[in-house]
């Protein structure tokens, strides 16, 4: 069976349907036919990248200068000037508060807090070849200070006023025993755990608390110091007035090696260490 296919611009032929020299005639008809669109790519691509015109570019820009002057405000807008603007871009430098006097009390029990009895064992050990008796009597000293809430440095003052060889079984004229000199009439008087003055620990105990009962009734270190001596008419002892100078003196020796202490400190707190104020107060200078 035979098909009539018209065409325009071409003669009327008769194509069998199955022959393939008719579909190759079809399909360069449709390549033919085809009409370009006017807002397809191919159309685009032909007339190339759109460009505004001039009338419209000059529209645009009036409008853009009119809105940039409604927009400009009436008053001028201050300017600091140039000196000012220097000042704040040079970096400021923090200026901190000069720092106040070190409390060497504070710093005294803090050694000792950190280290306990071996910084002044250290220091006794210089006074005495026995070694054990030097910590007996630090440890001792440290435990009775914190108990009266007195300085070691003090404490120990009195014991190297008193007895500079660390001699237990001391005995002066007067009758003072051991180690910080106590009178025979305070053997028991206090709760020491024991009586025997010669004893390390029952001596320090009974030689702590009668510097300590004196210091509450007189309020006044120096005064403390001058009845613990005895030197309440200044009878007993000739020149007992110097007592408390000589043991604030100690005490004040003694709290400078304390603060040295380790042994491996550097030496710039030497230095500053020797000049710390002498002991003047008990418990907080």
């Amino acid at each position: 069976m035979q098909q009539v296919w018209t065409c325009p611009g071409l003669t009327l032929a008769r194509i069998h349907p199955y022959s393939g020299f008719a579909s190759e005639i079809i399909r360069s008809y449709v390549r033919k036919d085809r009409r370009i669109q006017p807002n397809s790519p191919q159309t685009a691509a032909v007339r190339g990248p759109y460009r505004p015109s001039r009338p419209f570019l000059i529209a645009l820009a009036l409008c853009g200068l009119s809105g940039a002057l409604l927009l400009t405000p009436a008053s001028g807008i201050a300017t600091p000037p140039i000196t000012t603007i220097a000042h704040v871009a040079r970096p400021t430098t923090t200026v901190l508060p000069a720092p106040g006097p070190l409390d060497s009390a504070a710093l005294e029990r803090e050694v000792l807090t950190r280290y306990r009895q071996r910084p002044l064992a250290s220091l006794l050990g210089r006074h005495t070849r026995q070694q054990g008796v030097a910590n007996r009597i630090a440890r001792a000293i440290v435990k009775e200070a914190q108990r009266l809430q007195i300085a070691p440095s003090l404490l120990t003052g009195v014991l190297l006023t008193e007895n500079p060889q660390l001699d237990a079984d001391t005995v002066s004229n007067a009758g003072a025993v051991g180690l910080m000199q106590v009178m025979h009439f305070h053997a028991g008087e206090f709760d020491c755990g024991s009586d025997d003055l010669a004893q390390v620990e029952a001596n320090i105990c009974h030689g702590a608390r009668v510097f300590g009962q004196y210091l509450r009734r007189t309020g006044d270190v120096r005064r403390a110091l001058l009845r613990y001596n005895g030197c309440v008419a200044s009878t007993n002892t000739p020149n007992c007035h110097r007592y408390p100078a000589k043991v604030l003196r100690v005490a004040h020796q003694v709290r400078q090696q304390i603060l040295m202490y380790p042994p491996s400190r550097p030496a710039v707190d030497s230095a500053w260490i020797a000049t710390l104020p002498t002991i003047k107060v008990i418990s907080g200078d």
